[in-house]
């Protein structure tokens, strides 16, 4: 018989609803799954809503994780909230790489008729018996990880850019990325860049910026804080960003900022 490893760290999944959504029982969508051929083993190592989701508590996933016994299992399904499921399956994209790890999420309480919880639970265990190794995130399809954006307001996750290069010794580190996200008159003084270890910046869906944040670059660059653009496109071909350097191309910002934290240097552009 398959045995699958459920590892729950909260979310809608794990919700309840009545005046409001709260967390429940981790494991509740196991009483609506009927799988004769796979049995699963339980672990909680926290459980919070995704959104309130800390470096700290990745660690402790990551912790638990690398002291599992992988050749005990088919294969490891992570109960998640979807806020931040793109940043922690990009996470662990990068980590567990060639391991069978899913990240399930959900849309509703399982007890909503409406809710993909079932299903996307259900997707997860038949891919885990396909024995594709990897790491992805099962929300009404199959994704990869690392390719992963978040859900905007419609709820759906897509993927964008490549495969990223395995990274050597990943390990997981404390720092203070900013993410700036472009906007019309963005004023940079606003942003105070004490105690700011790296820059992460967001471009437009041509891989254009405001032509003055090459000056926050270059001050960023003045005071030895890395500074990178990330792009999902392949290349910058307009002429407002001919003279932006260190972008991050065929690339999500949520696997930029995971992998940002995974090494000492920063990217290898």
């Amino acid at each position: 018989m398959k045995k699958i490893l459920v590892v729950g760290t909260g979310g809608t999944i794990a919700c309840v609803k009545d005046d409001n959504i709260r967390l429940d029982n981790p494991f509740k969508i196991l009483d609506y799954i009927e799988k004769k051929d796979v049995s699963f083993e339980c672990v909680s190592p926290f459980s919070v809503l995704s959104e309130n989701i800390r470096i700290d508590l990745w660690q402790k996933l990551i912790d638990y994780l690398n002291a599992v016994d992988f050749e005990k299992y088919t294969g490891i399904i992570i109960l998640h909230g979807s806020d931040t499921l793109a940043y922690t399956g990009a996470l662990l994209g990068n980590i567990f790489y060639n391991r069978r790890i899913v990240l399930v999420a959900s849309d509703k309480p399982v007890e909503d008729k409406a809710s993909n919880a079932i299903q996307n639970f259900e997707n997860a265990v038949d891919f885990i018996c396909d024995r594709v190794e990897g790491v992805y995130i099962s929300y009404d399809k199959l994704f990869r990880a690392v390719r992963t954006v978040s859900a905007g307001e419609n709820d759906e996750f897509f993927t964008v850019g490549r495969q990223s290069d395995f990274i050597e010794n990943p390990v997981l580190r404390n720092k203070n990325i900013l993410i700036i996200t472009p906007y019309v008159g963005i004023d940079y003084s606003n942003y105070n860049l004490d105690s700011v270890d790296a820059v992460l910046h967001a471009m437009y869906h041509s891989a254009t910026a405001p032509e003055n944040a090459a000056e926050f670059a270059a001050k960023c660059k003045k005071e030895n804080i890395p500074f990178y653009f990330v792009t999902s496109k392949s290349s910058a071909d307009y002429e407002s960003a001919k003279d932006f350097g260190n972008i991050i191309f065929n690339s999500t910002l949520e696997n930029a900022f995971a992998r940002l934290l995974l090494t000492d240097n920063g990217f290898q552009l």
